[in-house]
């Protein structure tokens, strides 16, 4: 199994880290569609407009995330899997990371995150190790 989307990928956490606005949007396709935790609300975040507004209430809040495992799914998919954190308006959480990304032409054109491992694995049809 070829390992070139996981290096598609590894920059975006490298931007996000950063807090790299240029850096990040540079890794996504201009038509990408992102639909996180928050899309539940306010629905998903089309193209890089979208992505700087999700980017921008990111780098607001004190978030951070570790990135312990990407797993290349074949099929154009990559699976992160790993810890978020953040403190917004002094409200402190923790949760984990479960994120399936969509590579096209080399960049990022789907992204989802899940609320459990179990349901990003459910969703590519991946049977929990």
């Amino acid at each position: 199994m070829s390992h070139k989307n996981v290096e598609v990928v590894r920059p975006v956490n490298a931007a996000i880290e950063a807090k790299d606005m240029d850096a990040l949007v540079a890794e996504f396709h201009p038509d990408v569609e992102i639909v996180v935790l928050r899309s539940e609300i306010e629905g998903p975040y089309r193209g890089h407009d979208g992505l700087r507004r999700m980017a921008a209430d990111m780098f607001e809040s004190d978030f951070g995330q570790r990135v312990d495992e990407m797993r290349d799914l074949g099929d154009d998919r990559v699976l992160v899997l790993g810890r978020q954190h953040a403190t917004v308006r002094g409200a402190a959480w923790e949760h984990g990371l479960a994120e399936i990304f969509a590579i096209e032409a080399g960049k990022v054109a789907r992204l989802r995150a899940f609320r459990t491992v179990d349901e990003a694995l459910e969703a590519v049809g991946v049977l929990r190790e």
